[in-house]
């Protein structure tokens, strides 16, 4: 999904999906405070996939535990390797209601050195 095909947020997230975000865009603004469903989450992963291009993510490590999960990442954009932590809340069917979502400044492979 951050990878390219946004619309898989159609399918895995809830109607009323919401995500956090601790960080802004370069710009200071923050477009994904205004996701309030799958649909918002869907169009903003296109608009994010052209502001972003060449940016790749990689899952470094996921737990799922009932109703909650959490998932290490990383992505790359040339040189540049930063990751991150997500925890996840689901709904009885499976899906993502919400989503906070934290970036540091370097990569979550332990030893990477990235």
């Amino acid at each position: 999904m951050w990878n390219g095909d946004g619309t898989i947020a159609r399918r895995i997230c809830a109607a009323d999906f919401r995500i956090h975000f601790a960080v802004t865009e370069v710009d200071g603004s923050t477009p994904a405070d205004d996701i309030r469903s799958a649909d918002d989450f869907a169009t903003y992963l296109d608009w994010w996939h052209g502001q972003h291009p060449g940016v790749v993510f990689t899952a470094i490590a996921d737990a799922i535990d009932g109703r909650h999960g959490r998932l290490l990442w990383d992505t790359e954009a040339g040189e540049l390797h930063i990751g991150g932590v997500d925890v996840f809340d689901f709904d009885g069917d499976g899906r993502v209601t919400r989503v906070w979502s934290v970036g540091g400044q370097r990569s979550m492979r332990s030893g990477s050195g990235a």
